[in-house]
């Protein structure tokens, strides 16, 4: 709860609140004095009274919210179920897996906590604080977690799938692969094991993976989006086997699906950029104090693989840096910031916002520091948050990775993401529409922080990456170490879809890859060189 208000000024403004028909600021207000006081009657009832329905038919509503996308609706209407039926642990891993899909890994331990002090054998509570563990980078206790999931039967299927997604972040690839066929054993029929699976296998002639994907395939509806993860995973197959139109014909599919499934639209990202920058379109007013950061910032941004993961390793081998992997905490004070000034009208923001909003990144990211003195965050779509982290945290460093155009979009529509945080990944006009979103913004940021933005170019630093990464790593505020030009050498674990390639020393070899494909990516190409991008 902000520091400004009480608890009996919390429940006050609620009561104000539902008086003006603002429901949803009271409810807010309502769970924020729960987070602290969990018994506090007055609150309990006024949430009470505001939530129609049993336990139950919230979490019915609950499921079907978070299908639709609609996560922070969803994260709410989970909670009230846990408020309505604490004792019920089903309620409490739904809201965890909430949490974690929603990127909220702190938030979801908290939750998932809850649950195991009354139940603390649940094997789906047990795998789920896994979950969290891993994704707040404590992965021997995630480990010792899923291990403890365990239970000789079906029921072992997610368990064995998150020991794999594990063993593949530490680059462990054989070990990943044994835990991801022994799940499926138990549910062939799932097609994300297949896809986890397709990644640490090489596939060559007479892997019996691919014929069993391939029957799995004909049994199935030939629409059905659930089953895009198997097209990528037999595109996965078919171009290790050097069959590129069987390959292609696999991706292309893939792709149509998750487009279907995902339902992106450009335009609410061009309005949601476009309500950014005429936020900042005047110079905010410098902090002249704050909430101390547990530690220095540095976020690495750009497009989703242009890059980020590898300097992200680089940057983790200096001494006193801490490699956080994708935080969302930037992104969630920042909606919650949009939130605020669309509730209360506001088109401009104070300086009391950008101390809220430092306030709410320092809480965030105090629940992923390990004592190191720099924190590297590496989540790439946090450019669009740029201008806010500028005006926030002037001790940070911001470094925007560029990449050539034509390998970045390659690479985007060749993977199928977790989430729904890439939607603009899976059709040809939307991945052009979204770089060109993301020309334009970066142009804006540079030009009124160019001294606050340090530019390194993806293709520039694999040709001669010792200059360029001591330029890097002096611009950071680091010390040099040789370390830095061997990262593929680092123990970190590593859970994004670049897990494999930072395995490797840095090469200028992947810029090319699109080429194997070049006839099939011609309208790819086109679109990027008639809307300017190369």
């Amino acid at each position: 709860m902000p520091a400004a208000l009480s608890v009996s000024q919390a429940l006050n403004r609620a009561s104000k609140a539902i008086k003006t028909g603002e429901v949803e600021v009271a409810e807010d207000m309502y769970l924020k004095v729960l987070e602290r006081f969990p018994a506090n009657r007055r609150a309990r009832q006024g949430l009470e009274a505001l939530c129609q329905g049993s336990a139950s038919e919230m979490a019915v509503s609950a499921r079907d919210m978070q299908a639709r996308g609609k996560l922070y609706a969803a994260e709410k209407r989970w909670t009230f179920a846990v408020c309505r039926s604490p004792e019920t642990a089903g309620l409490g891993i739904g809201l965890a897996l909430c949490r974690l899909e929603m990127g909220q890994a702190a938030a979801a331990l908290d939750a998932i906590d809850k649950v195991l002090e009354v139940c603390p054998d649940d094997a789906r509570a047990l795998d789920t604080r896994g979950r969290a563990l891993r994704d707040l980078g404590r992965m021997d206790e995630a480990e010792t977690c899923h291990r403890a999931a365990l239970r000789g039967g079906i029921e072992d299927t997610g368990p064995l799938n998150h020991l794999g997604i594990l063993a593949q972040a530490r680059g462990e690839r054989d070990a990943a692969a044994g835990f991801y066929r022994q799940a499926i054993a138990l549910r062939p029929e799932v097609p994300d094991l297949h896809h986890n699976l397709s990644h640490v296998l090489t596939y060559t002639e007479g892997e019996p993976h691919v014929d069993q994907m391939q029957r799995l395939l004909a049994r199935v509806a030939p629409r059905d989006p659930g089953q895009a993860p198997l097209h990528f995973a037999l595109f996965k197959a078919f171009d290790d086997l050097d069959q590129r139109d069987r390959a292609f014909a696999h991706l292309a599919q893939g792709n149509r699906m998750k487009q279907a499934a995902v339902g992106y639209e450009v335009r609410h990202d061009a309005l949601r950029f476009a309500h950014v920058k005429s936020l900042l379109a005047k110079p905010l007013p410098p902090l002249d104090s704050g909430v101390p950061l547990p530690a220095r910032p540095i976020f690495v941004v750009g497009l989703p693989r242009s890059g980020t993961t590898l300097v992200e390793q680089v940057l983790a081998q200096a001494p006193g840096t801490q490699a956080c992997g994708e935080l969302s905490v930037v992104a969630r004070a920042a909606a919650k910031l949009l939130r605020t000034l669309q509730d209360e009208k506001r088109k401009q923001l104070d300086t009391d916002d950008i101390a809220d909003l430092r306030a709410q990144i320092a809480a965030g990211l105090s629940r992923y520091s390990n004592g190191a003195p720099v924190m590297i965050d590496k989540m790439p779509l946090n450019f669009r948050w740029v201008g806010f982290i500028a005006a926030a945290l002037p001790e940070a460093r911001i470094v925007h990775v560029s990449r050539d155009p034509m390998s970045v979009a390659w690479s985007l529509y060749r993977h199928a993401f977790a989430g729904r945080g890439n939607g603009f990944a899976y059709g040809i006009g939307e991945i052009v529409a979204y770089m060109l979103l993301h020309r334009d913004l970066m142009a804006f940021w540079q030009a009124r922080l160019s001294d606050r933005l340090i530019t390194l170019n993806y293709d520039e630093m694999v040709r001669a990456p010792e200059t360029r990464l001591r330029e890097l790593v002096d611009r950071c505020g680091l010390g040099w170490r040789n370390d830095c030009l061997a990262a593929h050498r680092s123990n970190n674990a590593v859970l994004t879809a670049s897990s494999a390639q930072v395995r490797q020393p840095i090469h200028d070899g992947s810029n090319a890859a699109w080429r194997r494909y070049e006839a099939q990516l011609a309208p790819l190409r086109d679109a990027l060189s008639n809307a300017g991008l190369i």
